[in-house]
């Protein structure tokens, strides 16, 4: 069979080819990026555009007015062109995590963005358009964060926090780990960063006078090393990377005064923790919370910051583990919201300042997803939820005196998430659905849509787009499992069509969610534009279905995930228009996983599998997400021998495509390696693919064109039988 070409995309209506997925910006959605409410709460200001194409817009929500405030890719260049590149920061050599790009950063005032170009940090003026550096130093300055005032910019250089005046340009440093490489103040290590989204990790106080942060001291981390293809000799990249059962960083909690000195360092207590969130109550006291190393017990502490004395405000265990949250809010008199799974679905708890509860305010079979803030008065908080149904996302208000919740935004099923405007009278609703791409509406805190802001998509109108269909079927326990469904084009219900399995299945992940899938939701449709159906199916251990949902894995990972898959294979075999002979699996990291779970321990299902970046044993993962999981291997050796792709490699019976990155610093390239190792020993063959210089976004690398053509080719060559 044939690979659609180019050619097949000047035919009306369009028909997707790879090179237009992959290779060109033509299915690209015009929607606006980092998208900021300006402190007046009417004003919004954010990018439209791609690449050299990006103009930065400043518009009023009520009126629709504009204001263009600078063309953004000829500022870019023009700062990039005074500064050739100097990067020399010893970050990589003890924390090579691929730092994410974070977006400019809005002063308190709305006038100022600060951003980063070059290794160094920019100021741009909003009202003139002019911008100009704020630092010139070869180290690369990250993460910075205004003074609530305003007048100072604290970052971190090179593993120290540093903060400047604004008005002089005058810096100072405000931590110093001196020659050791082996410290980080203000940024979180790898793991925390990947596994905790702690990225910058240092708070201005609420006066401004203070900054409270944490201490990474990684030395006792396991080093990996990691090399790329450069020529002639290729430089070496230690990554820590704290594997199952290892040391993790030594991590501390302090608090430094703006002329720097020794820091006070709060009393976090003793023992093997983390230190996953902290900050500032309004009356000026250190909040932090403390998760076990097992991830069973999550404790919220308040701390003296002079004195570093803490005591506990409340305390949340499980049997398994507490998913760790953002959604912490202080009310002005120091009482506070916290959302809790205890009852078995996360839900909103209202406290005092001293940590007894006054009351609960939401119930239900059904999940807060988030927690966006409270209004000018604290009176009522704003929260995304899956109260309609487990595959949508809902916008609620809920009244913090009784607990009342109303629906805000329109009513049209689909995927809803907000930016709440600064004291909360407003908010931009942007929602999509499976055939809805991404659109957003202005709405008020009483729940009234004022009028549309944008829509995306209306280059989508010359594309015959498949549809993709919701549904279901039953597992072995009798638990209902979400699915989706893309049938093959001019789909005949007396043929026989062979099916592609897409599978993710990780905790916290949900596939099946009703919103706009972008580039992925279109890769299945060009397969099945080839004539490949696409199943996917959310199995126990997925999120949005309830704690005991999602922890039914637990110690077992593998294990429930594959047999829920595999109830997904028997619902296919049994109906008229799938050939059963015909059916591969396909996923990336904990889906590549689950690929080779599903090929090795089910091997008569399949007939051919792609799996790319995959874990093969989850002794090489890192500690934090194994952990939670699985414990650690000397407390469960039973159940990582049987969670490990490599215990089956001998099962291999349908054909295999490996890929990786050789630079993946997530699910690192030994996985692969120890796979064919045993694949070989075993006398198997397969079909191996190493991108070079690549990490662990595979399909979104410089590659992805080769990469999914590869993908297709081998899909044609084992699910359809020569003529």
């Amino acid at each position: 069979m044939l690979i659609p070409s180019m050619a097949a995309a000047d035919e009306f209506p369009k028909r997707l080819t790879l090179e237009t997925l992959f290779d060109s910006q033509e299915l690209r959605l015009d929607e606006p990026s980092e998208v900021t409410w300006l402190p007046d709460g009417e004003h919004i200001i954010y990018r439209m555009g791609e690449g050299s194409q990006q103009i930065l817009w400043i518009e009023n929500v009520l009126t629709g007015e504009k204001q263009r405030v600078v063309d953004w890719s000829s500022v870019m260049g023009e700062l990039s062109a005074q500064r050739p590149a100097r990067h020399t920061s010893r970050l990589g050599d003890v924390n090579s995590a691929s730092r994410t790009r974070l977006a400019a950063v809005l002063s308190p005032d709305g006038t100022v963005l600060v951003g980063s170009r070059a290794d160094d940090l920019f100021a741009l003026d909003l009202a003139s358009g002019e911008a100009h550096f704020l630092t010139d130093d070869p180290a690369t300055e990250i993460y910075p964060a205004f003074s609530p005032d305003g007048k100072r910019l604290a970052y971190v250089r090179e593993g120290d926090i540093w903060w400047m005046d604004l008005a002089s340009g005058e810096e100072r440093r405000l931590t110093d780990r001196g020659d050791s490489e082996n410290l980080l103040s203000g940024v979180g290590d790898w793991v925390y960063e990947e596994e905790l989204d702690v990225r910058r990790a240092f708070w201005w106080s609420p006066d401004g006078s203070r900054i409270a942060f944490l201490r990474f001291d990684v030395s006792p981390v396991g080093v990996v090393p990691i090399t790329g293809s450069a020529m002639l000799y290729p430089e070496l990249e230690r990554q820590r990377y704290p594997m199952p059962g290892t040391a993790n960083s030594i991590v501390t909690l302090g608090v430094v005064g703006l002329d720097g000195g020794a820091p006070t360092w709060m009393d976090t207590g003793s023992g093997d923790f983390y230190l996953p969130r902290a900050g500032w109550t309004p009356a000026g006291h250190i909040w932090f919370e403390r998760l076990n190393r097992a991830q069973n017990k999550l404790e919220l502490l308040l701390a003296d910051p002079a004195a570093g004395a803490a005591r506990a405000l409340l305390t949340e265990e499980d049997p398994a583990w507490v998913n760790l949250r953002d959604d912490l809010r202080f009310l002005s008199d120091g009482s506070f919201l916290w959302t809790s799974e205890s009852d078995g679905w996360c839900h909103l708890y209202y406290y005092a300042a001293d940590g007894h509860l006054i009351r609960r305010l939401t119930s239900g079979e059904w999940e807060i997803e988030e927690v966006y803030g409270l209004d000018r008065d604290d009176k009522t908080v704003f929260i995304q939820a899956n109260r309609s149904d487990p595959r949508q996302r809902d916008l609620l208000a809920v009244d913090v005196a009784g607990g009342a919740v109303r629906s805000l935004g329109s009513a049209i099923d689909g995927s809803h998430s907000a930016l709440l405007a600064p004291g909360g009278a407003r908010l931009v609703d942007t929602w999509s659905s499976l055939d809805t791409p991404p659109r957003a509406d202005l709405v008020t805190a009483d729940g009234t849509v004022v009028r549309e802001l944008w829509r995306s998509g209306a280059n989508l109108a010359a594309w015959d787009l498949l549809p993709v269909e919701p549904g279901s079927i039953t597992a072995d326990d009798g638990s209902e499992l979400y699915s989706l469904l893309v049938r093959p084009r001019d789909f005949k219900p007396g043929t026989r069509y062979p099916v592609v399995l897409y599978v993710y299945g990780g905790p916290h992940s949900q596939l099946t969610q009703n919103r706009w899938g972008g580039s992925i939701h279109n890769t299945f449709r060009l397969f099945a534009d080839l004539g490949m159906a696409v199943f996917l199916v959310d199995n126990r251990g997925t999120s949005g279905r309830g704690h005991a949902f999602e922890t039914a894995v637990y110690r077992q990972l593998g294990k429930l995930e594959v047999a829920d898959q595999v109830a997904a294979v028997r619902w296919l075999r049994g109906q008229s228009w799938v050939d059963p002979e015909r059916i591969a699996v396909y996923g990336g990291s904990y889906g590549g996983y689950m690929t080779l779970m599903c090929l090795l321990t089910a091997p008569d299902l399949f007939r051919a599998g792609i799996a790319y970046a995959p874990v093969t044993d989850w002794r090489l993962y890192d500690t934090i997400y194994t952990e939670r999981y699985m414990g650690t291997p000397e407390n469960n050796p039973e159940g990582y021998e049987a969670s490990a792709p490599l215990t089956y490699a001998e099962n291999l019976q349908g054909a295999l495509l490996l890929a990786h990155g050789s630079m993946d610093n997530n699910v690192h390239f030994q996985n692969t390696l120890l796979l064919i190792e045993k694949l070989a020993a075993a006398d198997k063959t397969f079909d191996l693919m190493v991108y070079p210089n690549t990490r662990h976004g595979i399909r979104y690398s410089q590659f992805k064109l080769q990469f999914h053509r590869l993908q297709v080719e081998f899909l044609q060559a084992h699910l359809f039988d020569e003529e």
